[in-house]
């Protein structure tokens, strides 16, 4: 299934601007919502050009004008500009996603008040780092706060995709069977087509049948 663009660009600015007194406030890092809305907007199309057409070798003040041209409103906040600078051009030179420094649940279950951070504050578009998966089977279990359809990928670090598809919730509740074929970090981007908060997310390995027929025999 083909992804679409699920906001619009000045949409984007507008969320970006909510929070530029907290930009520079992990030093030269970027600031984590940046970085999620930037995974959950720009990054579909960039993810195709890490090694396209597009160079980012140019200094930052050579590479405003492409920010700019996008983001016409970033004009005259810098702080904007070197944060979408700062991971578009990690995307560009390392072709994989900006790094998100944070702990994976032991048992991979996730809550609310973690996933919170995880997601733009307006549209609930998410994006989770999940940590490293092995190769095997696995299920994805996702909670919401009502039935709703969303879109969902589980994509590597080199942007890999594991799963891509829409997803009705029934009883707010969806399963994903998946299968890892590569072992690396993952992360769990979501785009509910209404306005939903995610509430729950665990990522359980799966069973074989052979392991399970296995256990019924004993």
């Amino acid at each position: 299934m083909k992804w679409q663009p699920v906001i619009s660009y000045g949409a984007l600015l507008s969320l970006l601007l909510l929070t530029p007194s907290a930009a520079f406030s992990t030093g030269n890092k970027a600031f984590t919502e940046s970085v999620i809305i930037f995974n959950t907007i720009c990054a579909k199309c960039h993810e195709a050009q890490c090694s396209g057409r597009l160079s980012f070798d140019e200094a930052f003040e050579k590479s405003t004008s492409h920010i700019l041209r996008h983001y016409g409103q970033a004009s005259g906040k810098q702080w904007l500009q070197k944060e979408l600078f700062d991971v578009l051009n990690h995307m560009k030179i390392k072709c994989a996603y900006y790094p998100m420094r944070a702990p994976v649940p032991l048992k991979r279950v996730w809550g609310k008040d973690i996933l919170d951070k995880f997601s733009t504050l307006m549209e609930r578009n998410y994006f989770i780092p999940v940590g490293k998966l092995a190769p095997g089977p696995y299920r994805i279990e996702l909670e919401l706060e009502k039935d709703v359809k969303v879109t969902v990928h589980l994509i590597s670090a080199e942007f890999e995709m594991a799963v891509e598809d829409c997803f009705q919730s029934s009883n707010r509740r969806i399963d994903i069977p998946v299968f890892i074929k590569e072992s690396g970090d993952y992360y769990l981007r979501m785009y509910p087509r209404e306005t939903a908060k995610l509430v729950r997310l665990s990522i359980k390995p799966q069973e074989s049948k052979t392991q399970q027929n296995k256990k019924s025999a004993e």
